[in-house]
């Protein structure tokens, strides 16, 4: 490892074209201390996480409770502190039972309420037959993503 100790906060100082010179080797340890300080920040964000919840977590369950709401924002005071303790919600639709509800409304009104996408698995449509991709290709568009680099040393026997 040549940057032994170069320290990532370095890319700060550094200009796009510094870091673009430096050796494929160097690089490549770069990415390999951004991978573990991405895994430490994950783990301490972790570990503040449980510990704001083993503060505050009780209390703002019973706040929630008082205020007849399971998920949302609620509001304690703690030493000076306006503390806002959220709980998120994800709403899932069992889709049978939501096809036979918008069946039973008038066209208009369910569209009105609902909406529908429809998908084909990029592993089906490559391993469909021609004629069907055929059919498929007007509807797909493919967007490109960002572009990501891996450097790993080639093996010199």
């Amino acid at each position: 490892m040549i940057l032994r100790n170069f320290h990532p906060a370095a890319l700060d100082e550094m200009d796009i074209a510094s870091i673009a010179a430096l050796q494929a080797q160097e690089l490549a340890d770069l990415i390999d201390l951004l991978d573990t300080d991405t895994t430490l920040l994950k783990l301490r964000k972790d570990k503040l996480a449980c510990a704001l919840n083993r503060k505050y977590g009780e209390a703002a369950h019973r706040t929630r409770i008082a205020a007849g709401k399971d998920t949302g924002v609620v509001h304690l005071e703690g030493a000076g502190f306006d503390v806002a303790a959220e709980v998120s919600k994800t709403v899932k639709w069992d889709q049978a039972k939501l096809i036979a509800a918008l069946d039973s409304m008038p066209a208009e009104t369910a569209k009105h309420y609902a909406k529908a996408e429809f998908k084909v698995d990029e592993r089906k449509y490559a391993a469909a037959p021609p004629d069907i991709q055929k059919i498929f290709a007007p509807a797909r568009a493919v967007v490109p993503g960002r572009e990501t680099y891996t450097l790993k040393p080639t093996d010199k026997a």
